[in-house]
């Protein structure tokens, strides 16, 4: 019988807590850092609805302005020389980052149907989901990259100081490209294109009460967003702590970095051409989300079958290489179902707003994340996330037969005046 392990994405991070308050001046306790490490979620869970409200209200470059902003005053109040009060600036940094992160989560497939034409739509929304996970994978490896790991507490003075410098750096650096984007957006940053790219963007969209009372009767949309949130938000969830999961399994984390950006830089390449694809035979885009939604469900269910040795026997028996190989095949799958997945579910939902029907389709994604990570929290055995994203997966698999829609209304509408 496998004995379980301690769950170590608390514990691991606590370990060093003390060399860390010593090279930061941090002086907090440690719920400080449990809080800092989440509240970018639940502060996008709280804040998702006002960014909706925002872009209803006042149209997209308030929304995406006023989001960017928020990032770049929480990344600036990180580098304060604040000393023993820096854990003050740290908190409200990472509130507003979450809450300018919750303005902007849900605008890809309102930017997709507002400026790109009906056979854009699938391939121009992967590319913006897709490009937030590449900055993380970015992350993945400039961090270790740019700042040395403490291994043990017995930091010469000068290597502390380093360290200090280090972090500093890295901070300032991050700092630096919110900076450098937040100025692009302010330059230039339109609501909406001189024309309409296509018929449909150019129609009017049910009120927001309305889209509401209209989503809840939709049984297809719930369904497409119940497999978004079990197969996309599980498989997200363990991406987000990958290193942590595998550090007791002989997988450094670097290592665990590089297969954590390696999947999403692979991913996003393929995964997007699967999404123009999609986008090219508009009449196979069932037969896509379906292929993509099986091998996203078969590679995610190997990785918890080989992570947990249920089947201790070659080639179910875990190993470097079967990591690799896994989160490059689930890499692709889930990246290429995001796309499809979110416009069939913008289709189905017509003529409720794109803007209403993604935010509240990321809500619930981000919603689940916070359960899931809430669950890990209490239970500290690192398996309960693998037996976590076994559950999501098993549930949403069954959503696939109420998913698939009758039609795509939004869709039709664009391919009939385009033939006419």
């Amino acid at each position: 019988m496998i004995k379980p392990r301690k769950f170590t994405v608390i514990t691991k991070s606590r370990k060093h807590c003390h060399l860390f308050k010593e090279i930061t001046e941090f002086t907090g306790i440690d719920a400080d850092f449990d809080l800092i490490a989440n509240w970018g979620v639940v502060g996008a869970v709280i804040f998702l609805p006002v960014g909706l409200w925002l872009l209803m209200k006042f149209g997209l470059r308030t929304v995406v302005v006023s989001g960017a902003s928020l990032g770049l005053v929480g990344a600036g109040l990180r580098c304060l020389p604040l000393g023993e009060n820096l854990k003050y600036a740290i908190h409200v940094g990472q509130i507003l980052t979450g809450i300018g992160g919750s303005a902007v989560m849900g605008v890809a497939p309102y930017i997709s149907s507002a400026w790109f034409p009906c056979k854009e739509r699938v391939f121009a929304t992967g590319l913006m989901l897709l490009s937030g996970n590449l900055g993380g994978s970015v992350v993945y490896v400039l961090g270790p990259y740019l700042v040395e790991v403490p291994h043990n507490s017995s930091n010469s003075s000068s290597d502390t100081t380093t360290i200090r410098c280090e972090i500093l750096n890295y901070m300032y650096l991050n700092f630096g490209m919110i900076a450098f984007v937040f100025l692009l957006m302010l330059i230039y940053f339109p609501s909406k294109p001189p024309s309409p790219p296509s018929h449909s963007a150019a129609l009017i969209r049910l009120d927001f009460v309305t889209s509401i009372k209209s989503l809840i009767r939709n049984r297809t949309y719930w369904a497409i967003v119940i497999i978004f949130d079990g197969v996309v938000g599980s498989f997200m969830a363990w991406w987000g702590i990958m290193p942590v999961l595998y550090a007791d399994k002989e997988i450094s984390e670097t290592t665990s970095g590089w297969i954590g950006a390696a999947l999403v830089l692979f991913g996003t390449i393929v995964g997007s051409a699967i999404g123009r694809l999609a986008d090219a035979v508009p009449s196979h885009r069932t037969k896509v989300f379906l292929i993509t939604l099986v091998l996203s469900y078969i590679s995610c269910l190997y990785i918890v079958v080989m992570s947990l040795n249920w089947i201790p026997v070659i080639p179910f028996k875990f190993s470097e290489i079967g990591l690799w190989v896994s989160s490059m095949i689930a890499g692709v799958s889930v990246y290429a179902l995001q796309p499809v997945a979110m416009e069939m579910a913008l289709d189905v939902a017509y003529p409720v707003g794109e803007g209403v029907a993604g935010y509240v389709l990321m809500w619930i994604t981000m919603l689940m994340n916070v359960i899931f990570f809430s669950v890990l929290t209490v239970v500290k055995n690192q398996d309960t996330a693998f037996y976590m994203m076994f559950a999501f997966l098993t549930s949403a698999l069954p959503f696939a037969f109420f998913a698939i829609p009758k039609t795509y209304q939004r869709l039709n509408i664009d391919i009939n005046v385009a033939d006419k």
